[in-house]
């Protein structure tokens, strides 16, 4: 458990800003859920407390993860301290908002029905759009200044590129919700492309895309796998999640509801689904190896991995031999052997 606290802990000023609005969030949607089963209201429908806990949970977990990512990006105080406040006041307007209609019993999205509620949807367009400015700017770190481990710095453009496909589309359904009202006069919950598809689906998973990926990292990482084998288990992980991502983009474009799996796109969800258990085989495969390793202790000659005794130009040389975090490559006797996962 200290391991795995350690590995999400949050450092920079600019970090730790956006792990306490992470908390605040987090900890509302929770409180909904609570109010929500206590009084007995409906899941479904425009203006119920669902979408206090799910804008909750969602960009919740959205603002831990970017500032766990801006803590493992090149440092630059001033620009992380006023992306992070960009990013904690909009996620948190946006949040507010949304929590405040549901509260009033009137739809937070596409509702044109008072001044008040127009006021307030063109409010959370503009939060929208300065959290958006706050991703891309991210994501441009992600590639400008990335991390220095291998793993972690696939794991995190990977995500990134992920989230800014999920605010194209966002777009996409704002278009979508404003043509229903159009033509219905009604507010659309949820909002559909065609006639069953939920464009909502993909965009939920091109969002948490980036949990998943650093999660496989951290994995790999716990279970003591060499640089490359942690590469390895994470490119498939991002090639799976991706194939998964295309699916629903896929379904919801012809208006086929999640849960119809008549297309010929259900490949793509069965290549991912594919690729997403091999990752987990080479991550459980890898572990048990370096688990075998250890207690086989010591031996002779050139082993792959993380710790060995690898033949010198003198012969084998005698005591293991410690490696630079993230790399196969032997430590200067100047390093210091400091074992991390991230």
């Amino acid at each position: 458990m200290r391991a795995v606290i350690s590995a999400l802990s949050l450092h920079k000023p600019a970090s730790r800003r956006l792990g306490a609005a992470a908390v605040v969030l987090l900890g509302s949607a929770a409180a909904h859920v609570v109010v929500l089963l206590v009084s007995g209201g409906e899941w479904a429908g425009p203006v119920s407390l669902r979408k206090p806990i799910t804008f909750g949970l969602s960009i919740g977990m959205l603002l831990w993860t970017l500032g766990w990512v801006i803590d493992r990006l090149g440092s630059r105080p001033r620009l992380e301290k006023g992306l992070s406040r960009a990013l904690v006041i909009s996620g948190l307007l946006e949040v507010g908002l949304i929590t405040v209609q549901a509260w009033r019993g009137v739809p937070s999205h596409f509702n044109y029905a008072t001044v008040t509620d127009l006021i307030v949807f063109l409010f959370m367009g503009v939060t929208v759009a300065v959290l958006s400015v706050g991703l891309l700017v991210t994501t441009v770190l992600a590639f400008s200044r990335p991390p220095t481990d291998p793993t972690i710095r696939l794991a995190v453009r990977a995500g990134m590129v992920l989230v800014v496909t999920g605010l194209g589309i966002g777009q996409w359904m704002i278009e979508l919700g404003n043509d229903f009202v159009e033509q219905t006069d009604r507010v659309p919950d949820p909002v559909l492309a065609g006639e069953a598809g939920v464009p909502t689906f993909p965009h939920a998973l091109a969002f948490h895309g980036i949990q998943v990926f650093l999660g496989a990292a951290i994995l790999a990482g716990f279970a003591g796998l060499a640089a490359r084998s942690a590469q390895r288990v994470v490119r498939l992980v991002v090639a799976g999640y991706s194939s998964l991502m295309l699916w629903a983009i896929l379904q919801a474009a012809v208006g086929q509801a999640p849960v119809d799996l008549a297309g010929v796109q259900t490949g793509l969800a069965v290549a991912g689904i594919a690729l997403l258990a091999a990752a987990g085989i080479q991550l459980l495969v890898g572990w048990r190896q370096v688990r075998a390793e250890k207690s086989a202790g010591p031996v002779n000659g050139p082993v792959d991995g993380p710790v060995g005794y690898p033949t010198g130009a003198l012969g084998p040389v005698n005591g293991p031999v410690r490696y630079q975090t993230g790399t196969l490559e032997p430590a200067r006797e100047t390093d210091t052997a400091v074992p991390s996962v991230l």
